[in-house]
């Protein structure tokens, strides 16, 4: 049975969010290269910080006990959960693992293909698993069965990636490896950590999805205490990232920056074909619809999806107009568009989108402190990006697009 509008996650209310229509993935014309767009009439800059900083979200009701996520780069250590469910004041624990899979082919309740690329290629879906037996203690009633019930050979989308996917309960997901799944339920993507997918842990192994990439735990008590004994229980040198809800607008890992689902939803969704490395090739139809040229004040010629021109020009352009153009290096602009993995991961980076722009790098290298000025930082996040600078692992030559699609 469909279930969308699902509800509260941890006492926090979330509407569904709505998503475009996904374009059909069956054909891959030749690319003719990225056409050239006008500039002249910019985006207007944001009001709010970007969404990402959770700001905006509203307040949790009060609850009887607490919740908070907890997670650490490049996913959690093993037995970590296991350690904190002894803290005093723990009253719940669940670990959420999290990885991409491929989906080679979709249908819907009348069992009609709806989306199929060809032989080779695959559409990247980020898939969430988690364990039946502790999640619940994370979910309103009414949505718990849902996820009890959830049987072998069955998934739930969330409303975002349903509207993507363009089906809904009955609907059939086939992944790369021949595996089938039946959609039983479509639910608020807030339930399910704004991941396009879930399914129980379970089934989760035979599909490469064995990285635990959070923690959501209840407790009674104080949080700075709390907080602390979580420190103390993670190895020396390990960064991690404590939350609660209406600090970060999902409960999720990585929650500076928009879900991969969100990231589609604003910049369309590409098949792709493996190339080796870090690379691939993407659907060349969606790179001519979506990858365009353009010169950017400051910049010079830069190769970025189309979307995120108006935002990148007016953020350079209030640079050049105010007279700050001098916090810009122009040999320290090292792109846009770049079809490629997140290094040391199966993640697709948000470049492979267009989405993201490294500003500055030469100074401000990966893994590094950031030099940056924060008056360039200010002007970009007025104008939708956020900075890598405070990252658990520093990015901060990255700015990346978190300012959600309407």
């Amino acid at each position: 049975m469909l279930t969308a509008g699902a509800g509260l996650l941890a006492g926090v209310v979330v509407g569904a969010i709505l998503m475009l229509g996904a374009q059909s993935l069956s054909s891959m014309p030749e690319a003719t290269g990225p056409p050239s767009i006008d500039t002249t009439t910019l985006a207007t800059p944001v009001t709010t910080r970007p969404v990402a900083s959770g700001e905006d979200v509203a307040p949790p009701p009060p609850i009887s006990d607490q919740v908070l996520l907890v997670w650490t780069p490049g996913g959690l250590p093993q037995g970590f959960g296991d350690r904190l469910a002894e803290i005093r004041g723990v009253n719940a624990v669940t670990g959420v693992r999290s990885d991409l899979a491929h989906l080679v082919e979709s249908k819907n309740v009348n069992g009609e293909v709806v989306d199929q690329p060809p032989d080779g290629w695959v559409v990247p879906i980020e898939v969430m698993a988690f364990d039946p037996a502790t999640y619940s203690a994370f979910l309103p009633k009414r949505a718990s069965n849902d996820f009890t019930t959830l049987g072998a050979g069955e998934i739930i989308l969330g409303s975002t990636s349903a509207q993507l996917r363009r089906i809904g309960a009955g609907g059939v997901l086939t992944l790369e490896d021949g595996s089938s799944f039946i959609v039983t339920a479509v639910v608020d993507d807030v339930l399910i950590g704004a991941a396009e997918a879930a399914l129980p842990v379970g089934a989760a192994g035979s599909l490469g999805i064995a990285l635990e990439r959070y923690l959501l735990i209840r407790y009674s008590g104080d949080r700075k205490d709390l907080e602390s004994s979580i420190r103390a229980e993670l190895p020396d040198g390990v960064a991690v990232r404590i939350r609660a809800p209406g600090e970060t607008p999902v409960l999720r890992h990585g929650d500076a920056v928009l879900p991969q689902v969100l990231i589609k939803k604003q910049f369309g969704e590409f098949a792709y074909r493996p190339d080796g490395g870090l690379s691939f090739v993407i659907d060349t139809e969606w790179v001519d619809d979506s990858i365009v040229t353009s010169r950017i004040p400051l910049l010079g010629s830069v190769t970025c999806h189309r979307n995120l021109i108006p935002a990148l020009a007016g953020a350079m352009g209030e640079l050049e107009a105010t007279k700050l153009d001098f916090l810009i290096d122009p040999d320290g602009f090292r792109g846009c568009f770049n079809p490629r993995y997140i290094a040391n991961s199966k993640g697709i980076s948000r470049h492979a989108w267009g989405a993201a722009a490294d500003v500055n790098s030469g100074s401000n290298p990966e893994g590094l402190d950031s030099v940056q000025d924060p008056r360039l930082i200010r002007v970009m996040e007025q104008w939708g990006f956020t900075s890598g600078d405070d990252w658990l692992v520093p990015d901060p030559g990255h700015f990346e697009y978190v300012q959600p699609a309407p």
